[in-house]
């Protein structure tokens, strides 16, 4: 019997890998695809990046965010301000996977993507890094304002292996922590007047919220311990909207107040009388939401 040459023999043990290769290829090729963290609520702004998955993430219903705003709209790389807002907030890191032919994007890819996307949906890029080739924009989506830092969050120059992303919504505080009847009588003693951010109404309505009740029985265990008192209801709005509506809404809020006041606390009505001063007493700026939500508010101001 005929022995086998060595390059027959090579031959062999090149096929004998070849195949010991190929299921391997093929199960690496067939791997799925990591998924998102079940604790990740989905991007309030964006699509993920493609090849992109949520690792890890925060979220919280009340939160300040640093955003830097170039001073040159026209030099976004220039000397910069720095602004907080403040409202709910989302954090995301971002692992990227390789595409098909082993690349990662590039920080400046990353980049220049989310330039395009905050432009082409109408928002404005506010700043840019050159350091993580980190973005800072403005966008309005969904009738709210978000605020938003986006850069490389991982790798290199040349490759980007992850992405950071931090949102904000803008809006207020929900005030949690009722003004007690002791703290109205401070207020009436020292000032005259009481200001209430604990009263809700649904938006552009009369029509007050029930979680506005724990507020509303602070305001009448007050008013039962000063039984000879007699105060102003007043309304305020922000200065949102034509100036007759605000005005007709400040009033018709007022009003509601006293309806439940009498209605639901056994108030009489002959000790409170509603009006309404619309968008006429700001007490903060109306630039932006924050401010906004701080000029809607009731006042309770004793006669």
């Amino acid at each position: 019997m005929r022995r086998p040459t060595l390059q027959a023999f090579a031959g062999l043990i090149a096929a004998a890998c070849l195949a010991l290769a190929a299921p391997a290829a093929m199960a690496q090729k067939k791997a799925p695809a990591p998924k998102d963290n079940p604790k990740c609520a989905p991007n309030p702004v964006f699509e993920k990046f493609p090849g992109s998955h949520h690792g890890n993430c925060e979220q919280s219903r009340f939160m300040a965010l640093d955003i830097e705003v170039a001073k040159d709209p026209a030099n976004l790389q220039g000397p910069r301000d720095k602004v907080r807002k403040e409202g709910e907030y989302w954090y995301y890191h971002d692992p990227i996977q390789k595409d098909a032919s082993g690349a990662l994007p590039s920080p400046i890819e990353l980049q220049r993507n989310i330039e395009n996307a905050v432009r082409s949906a109408g928002g404005t890029v506010l700043a840019t890094t050159d350091y993580k080739k980190a973005v800072f924009y403005r966008i309005e989506k969904g009738g709210s304002e978000y605020w938003g830092h986006y850069q490389c969050g991982g790798g290199n120059q040349e490759q980007c292996t992850a992405l950071s992303h931090k949102i904000v919504r803008v809006k207020a505080m929900e005030q949690a922590i009722v003004v007690s009847a002791d703290q109205i009588a401070k207020d009436i003693g020292t000032g005259g007047k009481v200001v209430f951010y604990g009263i809700y109404f649904d938006t552009d309505k009369a029509t007050i919220k029930a979680e506005s009740e724990p507020t509303l029985a602070e305001m009448a265990k007050w008013l039962r311990a000063n039984a000879a008192t007699r105060v102003y209801i007043v309304g305020h709005t922000d200065m949102q909207g034509a100036h007759d509506h605000n005005m007709k809404l400040s009033r018709d809020r007022a009003a509601s107040v006293v309806a439940a006041l009498a209605s639901q606390h056994a108030i009489g009505r002959e000790r409170l009388t509603s009006d309404g001063a619309g968008p006429l007493a700001p007490v903060a700026s109306n630039a932006d939401e924050a401010g906004r939500a701080k000029n809607r508010r009731v006042e309770m101001v004793l006669r």
